[in-house]
C-alpha cells in the first residue's frame, strides 16, 4: 500500500492505490510514445521516441503533434501541460498562451517560435501565428480561424505534445464582477458597523481606523477596466497603462478607460472608476463619498475593454507591470503597487501564466487581492479566487446575510460589503459624460474594501506584510457575521478595518498559514510544501493538514511536505490550519486538481 509521507517521516496511511497501478499497467503501452514526447526539453530536437510494438522508429515533431491532435485520449504527462478547463460547451477561441522551457531555442527567439508553429501547421486543426511575447516569458499566439471546443483541445494537445513546450492554455477572456463631510457619506452603510452602538449595518469600521491610519505612501494597482476623470479621485490618481489587446484593445495606452470604438455596441460601466473610488476617493474635502485608504494613490492598469472583456494574457501582463516588472514594449511602472485590487473573473482553474504574474507581484511585495466572483458558485471553480498567493473575498448584504450572486465556499477567505455600494462613477453611455456618483453590486464592490483595509495595514506596519500574513490578520482581526449568517461559507468573518489596524500598529506579524501542491508527472499523486511563516516571534506548534479525501486530518508538530496518493482524479480542496504557541489560528485552503493518468475527450461540437 503506498499512503501519505513526508520527506520528513510518514505521517499518514490514506488508502490502497493497487487498483491504480493496474490501470497503469493497462495503459502503460498505448500512451507511453506520446508521454515521452511530453517529458523534458531540448535545445531544439525534432524527434521523439517512440517504443510501441508497432515501430521502434523514432517520430518526428510533426509527426508527434499530429498523432495527439487526433487522439482524443490525453495521456497524464500532457494533460499537465494543458489547461482545459476553461473551455465550456459553446467555447469558441482563436487566441492561446505557450510558454516554452526555459533553455531552449525558443524561449530566446520569438522568430524560432514563429517557425515552430509553422513547422506544426499540418498537425493542428488551424495554423497559428505569434502575437507577442508576455511579462513573464510566454508567448500570446492566434488562430486563422475561431475553435470550438474539440478542435481548441486538440489543437492544445497538438503544441502539449512538443517536448520543448511547458504548458499551453487558452487566453480565456476575463470579464468584471459587478451588476451595474462629503455629503454622500451618509449613504455608505458599507464604512459602519452594528458592532458600533446605534448602527444597523454590517459594514467595515472604517471611522475607528481613520484615527490611525490613512494609506498615505502606499500605492494601489487597479487591474480593470481603465479610470475615467473624477474630481474626488483625481488627486490621488497616479500615470497608468493600458494593455487591452484584440480588435477593440487600445494597447499603450495611459489606462484612462474611453469611448466605445467603432463596432462597441454597449453602454459603458465605469467599473474601474468605481473600484477606484472605493479605495482611494477623497475623505473630509466636502464632496461625494469617502474612500477607505484616503491618502493612498491609485495606478490604473487597463485590462478589459469596454464590451468584449479582456484576455487573460493582458490581465497578467497588467499584474506584472503593476508591481513593478517589465513587460515589452511597454515603459516601467515608476510606481510599483504594494497591493494590487483585480475585480475581473472567468471560470476555470487557475491558469498557470495568471499564476505566475501573481506569484512574481507578490514575490516583489505586492498583496494581492480578488474577487471570490459573481457565478452564484463554489469560488473554486473561479479564477483568479482558486489561485495560491491572493486573498480571496466574498460579498454580503447590510444584514450580514450572502449577497445573492456571491461565489462562496472554503477557497473565500473574508468577506465585505458588496451591495448597492456607492462611488465615483460618471453619467456617459458610450463615451465620458458627467462625472457623479453611482450604486454597483458584486464582489467586485467587496474586494476594494478589503484592498483599501490593506493599504491601510501597509501604511502604518513595521514590516511589510506577506500576502498570507495580511490574509491571517485580516482574518484574525474579523468582525463576526451579525444580526444575520450568511446561507453559505463566505470567509471566517466580515473585514474589520479599526481591528485591522490596530493590531498592526501594536507591531503585531501573525504566523501564517500558507502551501503549494503540485502533481507527480507519472501519478495521482500530489507533492505539498509547506510554506507557514512565523516572523514576528510567536513559533508555530502545530499544522493541521486536510487533504479534502474525506479522511480525517493530519495533525503534526513540525513543518512537513506530505505527499499524497489519491485513487481518484478529481478537485481536492486542501487547507492547512497553523496554530501558534499563544493559541493563534491561521487557516488556508485551495482547491488542487488530481489528473487522471489518461483523459478521453467526448465532448461532441456538433
Amino acid at each position: 500500500m503506498k499512503g501519505l509521507r513526508s520527506e520528513n517521516g510518514p505521517l499518514r496511511v490514506t488508502g490502497a492505490t493497487e487498483k491504480r497501478r493496474g490501470v497503469v499497467a493497462g495503459l502503460a503501452g498505448v500512451f507511453l510514445s506520446l508521454a515521452l514526447g511530453a517529458c523534458g526539453g531540448s535545445g531544439g530536437g525534432d524527434t521523439t521516441a517512440q517504443t510501441t510494438q508497432e515501430s521502434k522508429e523514432p517520430q518526428t515533431l510533426e509527426q508527434t503533434a499530429s498523432l495527439a491532435a487526433a487522439n482524443p485520449t490525453t495521456p497524464l504527462a500532457l494533460s499537465l501541460k494543458m489547461n482545459t478547463s476553461s473551455l465550456g460547451p459553446d467555447a469558441s477561441v482563436d487566441r492561446f498562451i505557450i510558454k516554452y522551457k526555459d533553455g531552449t531555442t525558443e524561449s530566446g527567439s520569438t522568430t524560432a517560435v514563429q517557425s515552430r508553429l509553422d513547422r506544426l501547421a499540418g498537425s493542428v486543426p488551424s495554423k497559428a501565428h505569434y502575437l507577442r511575447r508576455m511579462g513573464r516569458g510566454s508567448d500570446v499566439v492566434t488562430t486563422d480561424r475561431k475553435l470550438k471546443g474539440v478542435e481548441a483541445k486538440a489543437f492544445m494537445r497538438a503544441i502539449a505534445s512538443d517536448p520543448n513546450v511547458e504548458f499551453v492554455e487558452p487566453d480565456t477572456v476575463m470579464t468584471i464582477g459587478s451588476s451595474p463631510n462629503d455629503p454622500l457619506y451618509s449613504k455608505q452603510w458599507s464604512l459602519s458597523s452594528n458592532q458600533t452602538p446605534g448602527t444597523t449595518t454590517a459594514g467595515i469600521r472604517a471611522e475607528g481606523a481613520w484615527d490611525i491610519a490613512n494609506g498615505a505612501g502606499v500605492v494601489i494597482g487597479v487591474v480593470d477596466s481603465g479610470i475615467t476623470s473624477h474630481s474626488d479621485l483625481n488627486p490621488n490618481v497616479l500615470p497608468g497603462y493600458e494593455f487591452t489587446s484584440g480588435t477593440y484593445g487600445n494597447r499603450g495606452g495611459d489606462g484612462t478607460q474611453p469611448a466605445n470604438k467603432p463596432g462597441e455596441n454597449c453602454n459603458v460601466m465605469w467599473h474601474g472608476t468605481h473600484v477606484a473610488g472605493i479605495m482611494a476617493a477623497g475623505t473630509n474635502n466636502g464632496i461625494g463619498i469617502a474612500g477607505i485608504a484616503p491618502a493612498a494613490k491609485v495606478v490604473s492598469v487597463r485590462t478589459v475593454r469596454n464590451c468584449n472583456g479582456g484576455y487573460m494574457s493582458d490581465m497578467a501582463d497588467g499584474i506584472t507591470w503593476a508591481a513593478g516588472g517589465t513587460v515589452s514594449d511597454a515603459p516601467v511602472n515608476p510606481n510599483p503597487a504594494k497591493v494590487i485590487n483585480i475585480s475581473l473573473y472567468a471560470y476555470g482553474a487557475c491558469q498557470t501564466s495568471l499564476q505566475n504574474a501573481i506569484d512574481y507581484a507578490t514575490g516583489k511585495g505586492s498583496v494581492v487581492v480578488v474577487i471570490a466572483g459573481n457565478y452564484s458558485t463554489d469560488a473554486a471553480k473561479v479564477q483568479p479566487a482558486n489561485c495560491h498567493n491572493v486573498i480571496t473575498v466574498g460579498a454580503i448584504n447590510s444584514d450580514s446575510t450572502k449577497w445573492v450572486s456571491s461565489d462562496f465556499g472554503p477557497t473565500v477567505d473574508i468577506a465585505a460589503p458588496g451591495n448597492n455600494i456607492w462611488s465615483t462613477y460618471n453619467d456617459g453611455k458610450t463615451a465620458p459624460g458627467t462625472e457623479g456618483y453611482g450604486l454597483l453590486s458584486g464582489t467586485s464592490q467587496a474586494a476594494p474594501m478589503v484592498s483599501g483595509v490593506a493599504a491601510l495595514v501597509q501604511s502604518i506596519a513595521p514590516a511589510p506584510l506577506t500576502v498570507a500574513e495580511m490574509r491571517t490578520l485580516i482574518q484574525q482581526t474579523a468582525q463576526p457575521f451579525t444580526p444575520q449568517k450568511p446561507d453559505q461559507p463566505i470567509g471566517t468573518g466580515i473585514v474589520d478595518a479599526t481591528a485591522a489596524v490596530k493590531a498592526v500598529k501594536s507591531g503585531k506579524i501573525p504566523a501564517a498559514a500558507d502551501f503549494t501542491c503540485t502533481q507527480s508527472p507519472n501519478l495521482m499523486q500530489l507533492i505539498c510544501k509547506d510554506l507557514s511563516t512565523a516572523r514576528g516571534g510567536v513559533p508555530i506548534r502545530s499544522w493541521n493538514w486536510n487533504f479534502g479525501d474525506g479522511k480525517a486530518a493530519t495533525v503534526v508538530s513540525r513543518s512537513t511536505n506530505p505527499v499524497v496518493d489519491y485513487d481518484y482524479p478529481g478537485m481536492y480542496q486542501i487547507t492547512l490550519t497553523t496554530t501558534d504557541e499563544n493559541g493563534a489560528v491561521s487557516t488556508t485552503s485551495l482547491p488542487v486538481s488530481v489528473a487522471a493518468l489518461s483523459i478521453t475527450d467526448i465532448t461532441d461540437d456538433d
